[in-house]
């Protein structure tokens, strides 16, 4: 393995010109700064990226952390994020925990070791005392996605969740729909939260309650989806209309009527929050939300880029910044006018 001392040798200039080329650690002219790059692809010299981080006191290193790469949400950020860092001159390390908070806090100590200077975390939000273990963990200014860590003062970049939920209420309200049903995430995340809530309200102002017998809370599986259906199509007085927050929920939804023989919009309409549905595969395809996954990757980036140019440590020197990006409704062929019922 090629060392510095084969760079500076080839390059014929001394180590710690090579060295000041690498790090940008004092000035070195054009001419030089070009002889040991072509020198450093001559021999094939790889800096140790910790090491480099040791000696300059900064990382051009960005860590991403998501409950699930698999999932089409974690896996369009990841994308995302990887291009708009790598845009910025920064690489990324990237970990995936399956949504457990033990292996979370690994992974974040993983990242710590390898001195990372910033964190992009889709967070788990489980577990008691949630806030101060990830806290006690985190050593790098972070910025969140998706969820909001109540009590913790990271940065985030989430959809607009209210607005979402008046678009959904008022497409549904303009087919006539008045009894609806609506499949929760798990309670005590707050995109979750946001989302049961929002519908709620628009569909309370518009005059038309949900129903408590008509929410379902922490169905986040497909599995328990799937009986929701069963159980809301089994009953006398059938809701029109299907709400879903994610892709699990909605795949659940689908199986679970074509266990009955129904089938949406025929038999009910069905509308989701989650914007991913379009690469899926599903029939019908479904009514939802579009968000913009770029540009979620561009404001999280943009805000942990600032920290980082404007904070020396862990601890920041300004209030977190909340940006709720705005979201539009994509009509496809899941729901159906009842007007005329």
């Amino acid at each position: 393995m090629a060392t510095i001392k084969d760079v500076a040798k080839a390059a014929g200039v001394s180590v710690t010109t090579v060295s000041a080329t690498i790090n940008d650690s004092a000035p070195v002219s054009t001419t030089l700064r070009a002889r040991v790059n072509a020198a450093i692809a001559a021999v094939g010299y790889v800096p140790n990226p910790v090491a480099r981080n040791l000696r300059s006191g900064r990382s051009r290193q960005i860590g991403l952390l998501v409950p699930d790469i698999a999932a089409p949400y974690a896996a369009g950020i990841a994308r995302s994020v990887q291009q708009v860092f790598s845009d910025k001159g920064y690489s990324m390390f990237f970990a995936s925990n399956g949504d457990d908070p033990v292996r979370e806090l690994a992974d974040i100590a993983r990242m710590n070791d390898h001195q990372v200077a910033g964190l992009v975390l889709l967070p788990t939000c489980r577990g008691a005392n949630y806030a101060r273990n990830i806290l006690s963990a985190i050593k790098c200014p972070t910025v969140t996605v998706d969820r909001v860590v109540a009590g913790a003062p990271f940065d985030c970049v989430v959809d607009d969740n209210a607005l979402g939920a008046r678009l959904i209420a008022h497409h549904l309200l303009q087919l006539g729909h008045r009894n609806i049903a609506v499949i929760a995430g798990r309670t005590g995340i707050s995109v979750s939260d946001e989302r049961l809530a929002g519908i709620r309200t628009a569909m309370a102002e518009a005059g038309y309650p949900v129903s408590d017998d008509c929410i379902y809370a922490n169905h986040e599986r497909e599995d328990q989806a799937f009986r929701a259906a069963q159980d809301l199509m089994s009953r006398q007085k059938r809701p029109t209309a299907i709400v879903t927050v994610d892709t699990a929920q909605t795949r659940g939804i689908l199986l679970g009527l074509r266990s009955m023989g129904l089938k949406a919009p025929d038999d009910v309409s069905l509308i989701s929050f989650d914007g991913l549905h379009h690469s899926a595969g599903f029939d019908p395809e479904i009514t939802s939300l579009d968000q913009d996954i770029p540009a979620i990757a561009e404001a999280a980036a943009d805000m942990l880029v600032e920290r980082l140019e404007t904070e020396d440590t862990a601890i920041r020197t300004g209030p977190p910044s909340h940006r709720r990006l705005p979201v539009r409704l994509i009509v496809r062929s899941s729901c159906r006018s009842v007007s005329g019922n």
